[in-house]
């Protein structure tokens, strides 16, 4: 008894199409008289395989080679698959890591110019800066991040707890006294809502974010590079979108984080629909 087209389609995960196209290719018997096609136990294993082949990047001429070919040299076919295979999983790494961090941020990296860079270059750069899932420095936190940003403290799993605990355990007394200051300055900003945010009042404490902001610089790359235009292009936009809003919004609620971004981005020059 053999195995309907029904049964290799519900069971092999093979669309019709495909089957068709595995005739086309010779990699199947085709079905000449247009009869109701049965599959016998030798078809549905050669199915499997092909399926499994292609899954893993060979292409049907090779497939077609390996069935048929006495002289094919499927070890050094196989091995080429894996070396193929292994330098897509480091792409595929390296933009997971990007689209976590860009989740994160609310923000895809970018240069100051379009055209200033080679996209290359640029890929390389921003790997080398942006991916803070591979930065010694914020890993530990970004390991934690979903923790702190999707859940409550109250549905936080014993391990969450841990991980959270053995960060503020690595977190340097220098770290911590500076992330308080930020919190400083960013809960006296929203605390002062009724203002305008272009007023003087609200635009001198922004400056006196970015004074701090150079004089606490550790960033050997950033010296002389933190302008009132960096503060509003690269600071403004954690308050509006990403992750990194969601938890700002629980410290400043959403109208603050709007109005901070505001002020930000007024200080550099700019609204935040320009940013």
């Amino acid at each position: 008894m053999g195995y309907s087209v029904k049964w290799v389609v519900d069971n092999l995960g093979v669309t019709r199409d495909m089957l068709r196209y595995y005739e086309k290719e010779k990699l199947l018997p085709a079905n000449v008289n247009r009869e109701y096609r049965n599959y016998n136990d030798e078809d549905i294993e050669r199915i499997w395989g092909i399926k499994l082949l292609i899954g893993i990047g060979f292409k049907a001429k090779e497939i077609y080679a390996l069935m048929n070919e006495p002289d094919f040299d499927f070890d050094t076919a196989i091995a080429k698959k894996v070396a193929e295979l292994e330098r897509k999983h480091d792409e595929n790494l390296i933009y997971l890591e990007f689209a976590k961090s860009i989740k994160f941020l609310g923000r895809v990296p970018t240069t100051s110019k379009i055209g200033s860079m080679k996209f290359d270059d640029f890929l390389k750069y921003a790997h080398e800066n942006w991916n803070f899932y591979d930065d010694p420095r914020s890993a530990p936190f970004m390991q934690i991040a979903d923790a702190l940003i999707s859940k409550t403290p109250q549905e936080w799993s014993p391990d969450d707890m841990e991980r959270i605990l053995e960060m503020f355990e690595n977190f340097d007394a220098e770290g911590m006294m500076h992330t308080y200051a930020l919190h400083g300055y960013y809960q006296v900003i929203s605390d002062m809502r009724d203002l305008d945010y272009r007023s003087d009042t609200v635009q001198r404490v922004v400056r006196l974010l970015h004074e701090y902001l150079v004089s606490h610089n550790v960033e050997p790359e950033l010296d002389g590079k933190i302008t009132p235009q960096f503060i509003a292009k690269y600071t403004a936009p954690f308050f509006l979108g990403g992750d990194i809003a969601l938890q700002y919004e629980r410290n400043y609620g959403k109208e603050g984080c709007i109005f901070i971004a505001q002020a930000l981005a007024h200080y550099g020059g700019y609204d935040i629909d320009d940013l």
